[in-house]
């Protein structure tokens, strides 16, 4: 792993509110001049070895290397690196290559040679954009760019046309963004257009050598989302909702909500209603509010009711019943044993043959809806007219006590094969889960962000300084997305985030607000103390950065949207906050495809249990969880962790031997 470990320093900024005047770009351009000399960039060097990060073998090579560079140019190694491995890098090492070639080198000789000083090169750089980042200077990128703008006496619109790039781009790499992948052919054709040496741009860009080898490595496959992807481009939900089956929902809502239902309904088969949701009431969503009232459970359920109703609707030939979208718009269709059996055969075997939960839960509703006593179905012989008359059963409690009895047979036989999971949770995050301490690299991507600090003031960096928070929250205190999303903070200390007279930062979030509020949660509010390095960036965020992004004075959630990331106008919590984490992860974790804001409980769990084997109770509390759930899912923790672990312990014996 590349780890990228060297601090940021950011403590004027967490200590104090940031002054959101910019310096003048003469400023920024005479702030940025550097004063690391080549020694200190060798103990640099040193550094990342004692880090582990380049082979020591290497690094007789990289100094030899370094060494032969200097002397083809006179410099001494208490010189100030200047130019010589910046703006003029690629010129420079033309001119040492023609030496050696004159010199007789060979081929292989003169490709080592440059790939040695390709590693100084981008160690200056990584360090520039750090301290760039620290001191809220320029980025490299940024400097070279506006350089030579300046030079060449032109505008950003005038050199966009000139190069063929969009004038927003440009203007936003001229601000202080940083080009994705996707932009090298761009970077490319402005290092044409300027005369520059070729990769002058793209080096302090990406920070090259790391770019290469993401260039290279093949994106990691995960299987279940290859499967998804797939899946979803043959979508056969039921799109077309009629008033009446909508109306037959919002009635079984109505029984599954209220104190005092008309018919009868089991103890346990209640479903909450909450005022704690993350976006309100839309045609898209209807089907999981009642009065207004968000009831979460009423939106798993109904996504079972339209996938199956779809599939009853889907033709022939595609594994479907071939009924008439007319024909298909009632919760009857939910007591037809046959339907139900086909339907659930064709989801094993588009799931690959793997029987999941998804399957176990939908023979469970069918079970629960068509109860002798108080299924809803039964007690609804009414819906038996809503049936085409081909379809229509003789008598309405028969085919409802036939689907009842299927169910419960089906679940009996279903557990005893063993239910599978479809996807396996933590395959995106199975690099950092391996690592002896997989907080490392969450450091490492933290690390990242900072160093990718915009320069710039303003909503970018207010965005910045919002990301950055989130993660160092999430794992600090790993709760769950929707946990997250409905944060507040107010300045009189009754919201979630409070601060105590200590000067230390809590969350607490009361039990009803939890998913495992009927397990876990009900017996306990969270009340947990946020880590002490997370305080200066909860009191930067909320002072300097919060008020800059929008509805900062209509909501009180802690994090708040842009105005790109809101959706149909909607002023609440941020609703694509999942979103976001997927694509930070994606960005800066190791070898991470993407993972959601349930990974980093995955990672704080593993983390736990690796550094104390056997502390259950201790990643219960920090997960807010039960004991035995936490046992269920870090079980493969048990013996390799707990082996090593007691062989550290043993280390002094062992070394005797």
């Amino acid at each position: 792993m590349d780890n990228l470990l060297i601090p940021v320093t950011l403590n004027s900024s967490q200590r104090r509110p940031i002054q959101t005047v910019r310096a003048g770009k003469r400023e920024k351009r005479m702030s940025a001049v550097s004063t690391l000399t080549f020694r200190e960039l060798s103990e640099k060097m040193h550094q990342r070895v004692a880090n582990g990060e380049i082979s020591a073998s290497t690094l007789p090579n990289l100094k030899s290397a370094l060494r032969a560079f200097l002397a083809s140019f006179g410099v001494s190694e208490e010189s100030i690196v200047g130019s010589l491995l910046r703006r003029s890098y690629y010129r420079n090492l033309r001119l040492h290559v023609e030496k050696l070639q004159a010199e007789g080198r060979d081929k292989s000789y003169i490709a080592n040679r440059k790939s040695l000083m390709g590693k100084w090169c981008s160690l200056v750089t990584h360090l520039d954009r750090i301290e760039a980042a620290a001191s809220n200077r320029m980025s490299p990128f940024q400097s070279t760019l506006n350089e030579l703008l300046t030079q060449s006496q032109t505008t950003v619109a005038g050199l966009a046309r000139a190069v063929g790039i969009s004038k927003s781009t440009l203007g936003s790499w001229v601000k202080g963004a940083l080009p994705n992948p996707r932009a090298v052919p761009s970077l490319k054709r402005l290092e044409r257009f300027f005369a520059l040496e070729p990769n002058t741009l793209l080096d302090p860009a990406y920070e090259r050598q790391n770019f290469k080898r993401l260039e290279s490595k093949p994106a990691m496959k995960i299987p279940y989302r290859a499967r998804l992807a797939k899946d979803s481009k043959d979508i056969y939900r039921l799109r077309q909702v009629s008033d009446s089956l909508a109306q037959e929902w919002l009635s079984f809502i109505v029984h599954k909500t209220e104190r005092l239902p008309d018919l009868e309904r089991f103890s346990r088969g209640v479903w909450v209603t909450t005022d704690l949701i993350t976006e309100g009431e839309t045609d898209r969503n209807w089907y999981c509010f009642i009065k207004g009232k968000y009831v979460p459970t009423a939106g798993i359920a109904w996504t079972h009711v339209i996938s199956y109703l779809g599939w009853l609707n889907r033709a022939p030939e595609l594994g479907g019943a071939g009924l008439t979208s007319d024909d298909v718009q009632t919760l009857a269709w939910l007591s037809n044993r046959q339907m139900a059996n086909r339907y659930l055969k064709w989801r094993i075997a588009r799931a690959e043959n793997k029987v999941h939960q998804g399957v176990l839960h939908f023979a469970t509703m069918i079970g629960a809806l068509n109860h002798p006593q108080h299924g809803y179905l039964t007690q609804m012989p009414e819906l038996r007219e809503r049936l085409s008359e081909a379809h229509r059963p003789p008598v309405w409690q028969d085919a409802c006590q036939e689907a009842y009895e299927w169910a419960s047979k089906t679940k009996k036989r279903l557990r005893a094969e063993g239910v599978e999971h479809s996807r396996d949770p933590m395959a995106p995050i199975k690099s950092v889960l391996e690592l002896d301490d997989p907080l490392e690299a969450v450091a490492d991507m933290i690390s990242r962000m900072k160093s990718c600090r915009p320069t710039t003031g303003g909503i970018n960096e207010a965005v910045w300084a919002r990301d950055l928070l989130l993660i160092k929250l999430m794992t600090s205190n790993p709760l769950r997305a929707k946990n997250m999303k409905l944060l507040t903070y107010l300045a009189d200390n009754t919201g979630n985030l409070y601060r105590r007279p200590d000067g230390s930062w809590f969350i607490r979030i009361e039990k009803r607000a939890f998913k495992n509020a009927k397990g876990a949660a009900k017996s306990r509010d969270y009340d947990m103390p946020v880590n002490h390095v997370v305080w200066g960036d909860i009191e930067r965020y909320l002072n300097a950065y919060r008020p800059m992004l929008p509805d900062a004075d209509r909501v009180d959630f802690v994090f708040l949207s842009t105005s790109e990331e809101q959706s149909d106008g909607y002023v609440g919590a941020w609703k694509s906050l999942s979103r976001r984490i997927f694509y930070l992860t994606r960005r800066y974790l190791w070898d991470c495809p993407g993972i959601g804001g349930h990974g980093f409980r995955y990672i704080i769990g593993t983390a736990t249990l690796k550094k104390a084997p056997g502390a259950w109770d201790a990643a219960a509390a920090v997960l807010h969880d039960e004991v035995d759930t936490v046992k269920a899912h870090y079980a493969h923790l048990r013996p390799s962790d707990g082996g090593n672990f007691v062989h550290k312990l043993l280390d002094s014996a062992f070394a005797r031997m």
